[in-house]
Order: structure tokens, then C-alpha cells, then sequence
């Protein structure tokens, strides 16, 4: 029997809190103050949030409820009990909910009963989906080739001259290559067989001209890069990093840029540097990687199989790595876990969110997210916190990366600035 999902929503599930809102709000409008944007955004928010809330404390997590509009609630509310004792209709009105539930469940369970449920268009292709990757696959060595993958951002461009140019070098160097969209990385490498499977090698290249580097350092996309290669599964990360010129005007000192990737090696296991002169030697170390990977796995005679992200992060795990076999991730899951519009984690979200601010590198971010994995879990602490300055210093001795330094007070002050102004 199929279990059915019942969702109930509430007419109104907090209209005391409603009704106080609306009070505050028409009286702000009536002196004209400054709380009555912040009423109204509280309002929109709370109106739209489907359950019951029982105290100030429970509306902070909901836009637009600051401490003091929380405490306000926690007063008026403190005094409507003490004139209306209503506890013991709250208890009778939720057992009518849930009996209400629990009937309506039964009726269509009955309705349910012994009758097939059609799956949807989109339901059923989500099956064939989960069932084409839960799927196994196996390459016995000889059954296929290795092939270069090239993101079309590659190919790409406002000239057609830089359109043509990746191809046109890949095909001049005879290497085996094709264009599709990539969601992590520049270039990759498969493993195609006769049946059209594609298996990932462990290697991914993140390919940079040195003023695009100081771009994305500047604007912060660097470290989001970075993050999204790590997390991507495929072990062997190189950064392709391709002189401009003379690496002059490039918006950053050249100092800068060459520190930037030093520590990107320092701190990413299984990061690997290799500059190139111009984009024709760029293509051209590809093109030796490329017969290198032939050589390594379909000369050596290597066996492929398909195993899924946790098993390749496993680095004890027997059934991914041996003398003659090999377990590697399929191109369409990564390339699905992997896709910039992918759900991501409240965990993800807040790394992503920290990175924004200047300064902060991805290493002080884990950091951050290590101790306070969600923004509300650092609230809380900060709401904890006895003084005001105390509050800005919280995360000053926060020790971050390799070598254990401290946030720093400038950056605590400032992560403090930003999660707890009240626009």
C-alpha cells in the first residue's frame, strides 16, 4: 500500500500575533515611524508562515522579527493570559486538529485502498532517473576509450577567433575531445564504452588566464570555485593557470596572485599548479594528459566500474580502488550533484554567504561553519553573549586552516556587523 502525504494548512494559524501586528502597524503609519517597514515586512512574513507560534521567541525566526518586536510580542502575550485563561481551549482545539487529520487520513487511505496509483509524467521519469543511476556499471579493460571533455564556456566567446580557438588546437594536436556543458570545471576526462556509458576520471582542470584569476579573486568567485571543485568528488583537482602577456595590468600585484595559488596548494588536498606560457601550450598539456590517461588505464588494462560520490570519498574503501580496478563516478551524477542550481544544504548556503564578505577566505568560512553550522545557530550565540562587544569578539579566536591562526577581531567585528544590523 502506498503511503499518501496528508497536508493540512491552517486558515490562520497565529491570529493573535496577526491582529497585534496590524495594531502596531496602523499606529506607526499614524505617527509616520520608521518601525512600520519593519512591521510591515514582519507581517507579510508571519501571515505567510503556515504553522502555529506560541511566543515571541518562536516569530524570530521568521523576517523581519528583531529582539525587540519579539519582546513586545512576549509582553502582550504574558498579559492576554493573565485576562484569558485559554490554555485548556488551546489543548481541546489541537486534539480537534489532530483528530481531524487522522479522519481525513483514514478516508482516503479506504479510498485508496486496492486501487493502483498512476504515476505522473514527471514522476515516473524521476524513477527511470533513480533507477538509471542506481544502475551499475562495468567496463572490463579494452571496452573503451578515453576521451577530453571541453566546457562550451571554452568555446566561447565574443570573437570568432576565441570561438574557434580551443577546438581548432585540440583538433590540430589530434586529440580525442568533445563540447557539452560541464557544471564543475573546464576540462574532464570519460571512459565511453559501445553502449554509450560514461564513466568520470579522477581528474578535473579549472583552466585561468592570470587577469581573469585576479577577476575572480577580487569579486570572490576564486573561492566559491575552489569550494565547488572540492565537493565536486573527483579527487585530482589542476588548476590550468595561462600567463597574460607579461602579466602586467592585471588589477592585482603579481605577488598577490602567485600568494592566492600557494595557498590554494597548501590548504586543498590533491590541488595541483600548472602554469603555461598562452593557450596554445595550454592545449598542449592537455593533449599529453590525455595519452598519458590512455596509457595509464586503457593500455595498462585497467577495469572500470561505477561507484557514487560517498564511496569515492572513502579512501579506505577496497571496492573503488586496486592494482587492476578502478571505481569511478558516472558523468550524468556529477554532473547533477555538481549543477550550480542544484538544492544545496542550509550548511552550503551559509559557506556560500560567508565567502561574500572580503577577507574571508574559505578555510576561515569552514571554520566558522564548523562551529555554528546554520546562521541561526550563530544568532543564537551571539543573543547569548552578556555585552554588545563581547558579541563582536566572538568569533575573533576561532582558529582556521592548516595552521590553527585566529579569525581576528576585524573580521569578527565585521561578520558581527552583517548578521546583526537591522536594516
Amino acid at each position: 500500500m502506498n503511503a499518501t502525504r496528508l497536508e493540512i494548512k491552517l486558515k490562520e494559524p497565529n491570529p493573535l500575533f496577526t491582529l497585534w501586528l496590524e495594531r502596531w502597524l496602523r499606529e506607526a503609519e499614524q505617527r509616520n515611524q520608521k518601525s512600520q517597514h519593519q512591521l510591515r515586512k514582519a507581517l507579510a512574513a508571519l501571515r505567510s508562515y503556515p504553522l502555529p507560534l506560541y511566543s515571541g521567541r518562536d516569530c524570530a525566526m521568521l523576517r523581519g522579527f528583531g529582539a525587540t518586536l519579539c519582546q513586545l510580542i512576549d509582553a502582550e502575550l504574558h498579559a492576554h493570559q493573565l485576562t484569558v485563561n485559554n490554555a485548556n481551549e488551546q489543548r481541546a482545539y489541537e486534539k480537534q486538529v489532530q483528530q481531524v487529520a487522522k479522519t481525513v487520513q483514514n478516508k482516503q487511505k479506504q479510498k485508496e485502498k486496492g486501487k493502483p496509483k498512476k504515476l505522473t509524467k514527471k514522476a515516473q521519469q524521476a524513477l527511470d532517473e533513480a533507477e538509471q543511476r542506481a544502475r551499475i556499471v562495468q567496463m572490463p579493460a579494452g571496452s573503451y576509450d578515453i576521451l577530453l571533455l571541453v566546457d562550451t564556456q571554452e568555446t566561447s566567446g565574443k570573437h570568432k577567433r576565441v570561438l574557434d580557438q580551443t577546438r581548432g588546437y585540440l583538433q590540430t594536436l589530434q586529440v580525442p575531445h568533445e563540447v557539452r556543458r560541464l557544471t564543475v570545471g573546464d576540462f574532464l576526462w570519460i571512459a565511453r564504452n559501445a553502449a554509450g556509458d560514461e564513466l568520470v576520471l579522477p581528474y578535473v582542470v579549472e583552466r585561468k588566464r592570470m587577469d581573469d584569476l585576479a577577476s575572480s579573486i577580487r569579486d570572490g568567485r576564486f573561492h566559491e570555485q575552489k569550494h565547488r571543485l572540492r565537493q565536486c568528488g573527483l579527487p585530482q583537482i589542476i588548476y590550468l593557470i595561462e600567463d597574460y602577456g607579461d602579466n602586467e595590468q592585471l588589477g592585482l600585484p603579481l605577488e598577490s596572485l602567485q600568494q592566492a595559488l600557494a595557498n590554494a596548494q597548501m590548504h586543498t588536498p590533491g590541488l595541483q599548479v600548472v602554469r603555461s606560457e598562452n593557450h596554445y601550450r595550454s592545449m598542449c598539456y592537455l593533449a599529453g594528459m590525455t595519452a598519458a590517461l590512455h596509457q595509464l588505464y586503457t593500455q595498462a588494462g585497467k577495469t572500470l566500474h561505477s561507484v557514487d560520490k560517498q564511496q569515492i570519498e572513502s579512501s579506505s574503501s577496497s571496492s573503488c580502488w586496486s592494482a587492476t580496478k578502478l571505481g569511478l563516478l558516472k558523468f550524468r551524477a556529477l554532473y547533477e550533484d555538481s549543477a550550480r542550481n542544484a538544492q544545496l544544504t542550509v550548511r552550503e548556503l551559509f559557506v556560500q554567504q560567508l565567502l561574500q564578505l572580503h577577507s574571508l577566505s574559505l578555510d576561515r568560512a569552514l571554520a566558522i561553519v564548523k562551529r555554528y553550522a546554520t546562521p541561526r545557530l550563530l544568532l543564537d550565540a551571539y543573543a547569548a553573549c552578556a555585552t554588545e562587544a563581547e558579541a563582536q569578539l566572538l568569533l575573533s579566536k576561532l582558529c582556521c586552516g592548516a595552521l590553527e591562526r585566529p579569525l581576528g577581531e576585524k573580521l569578527s567585528q565585521c561578520i558581527h556587523r552583517f548578521y546583526c544590523t537591522h536594516w
